[in-house]
């Protein structure tokens, strides 16, 4: 987003230099989208934002983007130097706050190596970099050199050593019933085939972390999501596991559910970063390495030994696994003009293509996408989770439409989170891109009203009144229509999918009585 801080480096790069330049309505939503472009891509996301309030305007999805340790690179314009104006701030505090580096272009021939190390710093450590460009820095003119570039260091990825990988075989061979958890670190390293070659010899189930949510797509042996976000097929196998094997998964509060799906579990934590091995107390046993290698180590030594087993898959619970429904076990609401929020994500699945990338933030609405809605792989779906913030969806859905244009993009969001960045609905027509923005309406802060009224409080200071964001989408540019039951899901994406050019607004009044089984456990560390 341009400001008198950044516009002129922004715009001799996009005029003069081949950049492409998303524009978006708020700074918030800048990053949000660059930090949505890295993780579907794996590359550099690249923002940039005005001095002053225009970097602080990128509080909460800077602190976002650093919880999810996406690579994103902050272009700042900084008030010049020697200046202590209005718009004058201390970066590298600012940056500390989020959990960011920082770098500062102070002198204008040092501006290319800095950038240069600013974005590899990025790329190598998986963290939000903001660089400050002084304004009187911008007007300098330089020769151009080509950045100074450290040496390339041999890093192969790292194997746990044959102890350790024999002292997990050793456990697999005690175990009936294996369950490989696989996280985001699982997805970066491309794990899926040596993890799935792995459970085929130990007849082992699947199961993911929010953030790996598609890695498993179409094996019938998948649980889906661990944890609060899962299905209700979850808390009735899980905890039969006698042996977790977690691949580059952090095994936090939301994925085990505080515990109480692997209580009764022996737990392996592998993870290439020694410092989060049992960071939430989980594991009973930890493996530095990266995911795929030592899934392909501990498969090789079971090979050696000549060990298979047919493990979970010979129980019933596998067949449960295998046939389980998830839309098959709802029993809607009927209420007249309202539909279930299950049901509009039952709806959802049904009308849009398999191909899809989806995305949703917090809200009580975010309990009920996962189980219902699938996606095509890993880089199908994006968590806008990493601060639980309310109200980042679209921003991200911007830089996932980028990222993956062949694609039809899903966003869903409240209609608290869709106010807070009502402004994202114009950059999404004027961008033109295919995105289906599913507004979960039903008046109130859900989580709020649901947490706080069972325990005899008022809500009426949270309780708003459902507002027309089908006229505020038209009145933009946007397709829209009012959804009240599934009937409308399927009417609105088959007129709008034919010749869908730009979005596609679901003013979706939902029924504000549906209340989320899981809120409740959500709240317990609040």
């Amino acid at each position: 987003m341009l400001g008198s801080g950044n516009f002129l480096f922004t715009d001799d790069f996009a005029r003069h230099h081949g950049g492409r330049f998303v524009w978006v309505r708020h700074e918030a939503s800048a990053v949000a989208a660059a930090a949505a472009y890295a993780q579907i891509t794996g590359n550099l996301g690249v923002a940039t934002v005005h001095q002053g309030p225009g970097v602080t305007n990128t509080l909460t999805t800077l602190t976002h983007a650093v919880r999810e340790r996406q690579p994103v690179l902050v272009l700042a314009g900084e008030t010049g130097r020697g200046l202590n104006v209005n718009q004058t701030i201390d970066l590298p505090r600012f940056a500390a706050a989020a959990g960011a580096r920082v770098e500062r272009v102070l002198l204008a021939e040092s501006a290319i190596d800095t950038i240069a190390r600013a974005a590899r710093t990025a790329l190598r450590d998986r963290i939000p970099v903001v660089v400050g460009i002084p304004t009187d820095v911008q007007n300098q003119r330089i020769e151009w050199h080509d950045p100074v570039a450290p040496p390339t260091p041999n890093a192969p990825r790292a194997v746990a050593s044959p102890g350790d990988i024999a002292a997990v075989a050793d456990l697999i061979e005690g175990s009936r019933r294996p369950l490989i958890l696989a996280g985001r670190g699982a997805v970066q390293s491309g794990a899926r085939p040596a993890l799935e070659a792995l459970g085929e010899r130990i007849g082992a189930l699947y199961a993911t972390s929010l953030v790996a949510n598609g890695l498993f797509a179409g094996n019938e042996y998948s649980v889906g999501v661990c944890g609060g976000f899962g299905s209700t097929l979850v808390p009735r196998v899980v905890p039969h596991a006698d042996l977790i094997i977690s691949f580059g998964a952090t095994i936090n509060q939301w994925t085990a559910f505080h515990g109480e799906l692997i209580e009764r579990s022996k737990v392996v934590q592998v993870d290439v970063d020694a410092a989060g091995i049992g960071q939430y107390g989980a594991a009973r046993y930890g493996l530095v390495g990266d995911a795929a290698e030592t899934a392909a180590a501990l498969l090789a030594e079971l090979e050696r030994r000549g060990f298979s087993s047919d493990g979970f898959r010979g129980t019933e619970l596998a067949e449960q696994v295998r046939s389980y429904d998830a839309a098959a076990e709802v029993e809607p609401a009927a209420v007249e003009g309202l539909i279930d929020p299950r049901s509009l994500c039952i709806a959802l699945d049904e009308a849009l293509p398999a191909e899809r990338t989806v995305t949703y933030d917090s809200g009580h609405h975010h309990w009920w996408p996962t189980p219902f809605l699938s996606v095509p792989d890993a880089t199908g779906f994006l968590a806008a989770q990493g601060f639980q913030s309310v109200g980042v969806a679209l921003g991200s859905a911007i830089g996932m439409a980028e990222a993956r244009p062949d694609r039809i993009a899903v966003v869903l969001i409240g209609d608290g989170g869709t106010l807070m960045q009502l402004g994202e609905l114009d950059s999404l027509v004027a961008h033109g891109r295919r995105v289906v923005v599913v507004i979960f309406n039903d008046g109130i802060y859900g989580a709020e009203v649901h947490h706080f009224e069972p325990l005899g409080h008022g809500t009426e200071h949270v309780e708003f009144g459902v507002r027309d964001f089908a006229g505020v989408a038209r009145a933009l540019g946007a397709t829209a229509a009012v959804v009240r039951s599934p009937e409308d899901v399927a009417q609105a994406i088959g007129e709008w999918l034919p010749n869908a050019s730009g979005p596609l607004v679901l003013d979706s009044r939902v029924d504000p009585a549906v209340r989320s089984e899981r809120l409740q456990e959500a709240f317990r560390q609040h």
